[in-house]
């Protein structure tokens, strides 16, 4: 028993200090430009770059994995609402330890294939959770006319997306949650 003790006081601290957190350190906060992301998109043979990103529209680059639940109930969520988010880019990045057939199947199963906004693909090296240091998905990081603008750490709805496409959001001062600019008089 003691044995078993003493592995948990060493295990724990170690494991905490393996956790990933939200510091000024991570890349994302030192340039405010598109990351140098790499995606094989579901043809399985063209490569999305940053340099094929938009720098005049708004975009989100999210992260997700197929098999998540929240991911699903999330693209679920969105599909109902694209009439609204027409004038945002979506670049949908799987994690580069999923199969494209994964990411296909994910792709295909909610027919995102029809909606011109959507891009997906899947990384063809683990950069992204790196370099936004990724502890939840989805993830989304959206940026502004090339420039980062925020992100939802922990989960984003399509009220979130919506929002920001329609130039109706604030970025929150403390927490992750969203901010409504309040219409009418100022």
């Amino acid at each position: 028993m003691k044995k078993y003790l003493i592995l948990l006081f060493l295990l724990v601290p170690t494991l905490a200090f393996l956790q990933p957190s939200k510091d000024t350190s991570a890349p994302y906060f030192k340039n405010n430009s598109y990351p140098e992301i790499q995606l094989l998109l579901t043809d399985s043979s063209t490569v999305f770059t940053k340099e094929n990103i938009p720098t005049d529209k708004t975009v989100a680059l999210i992260f997700f994995s197929p098999d998540c639940d929240h991911c699903q109930k999330t693209v679920q969520e969105l599909i109902t609402k694209m009439d609204s988010l027409t004038n945002l880019i979506m670049v949908w990045n799987g994690p580069s330890y999923i199969t494209l057939h994964e990411i296909k199947e994910f792709y295909q199963k909610y027919k995102l294939e029809s909606f011109p906004n959507i891009i997906m693909g899947k990384e063809t090296r683990y950069f992204v959770p790196i370099h936004y240091r990724i502890e939840v998905t989805p993830y989304a990081a959206i940026y502004k006319e090339g420039k980062f603008y925020t992100e939802f750490r922990n989960g984003f709805t399509a009220r979130n997306l919506i929002d920001i496409a329609h130039n109706n959001y604030s970025i929150p001062a403390i927490s992750d949650e969203p901010v409504k600019k309040k219409k009418g008089k100022n």
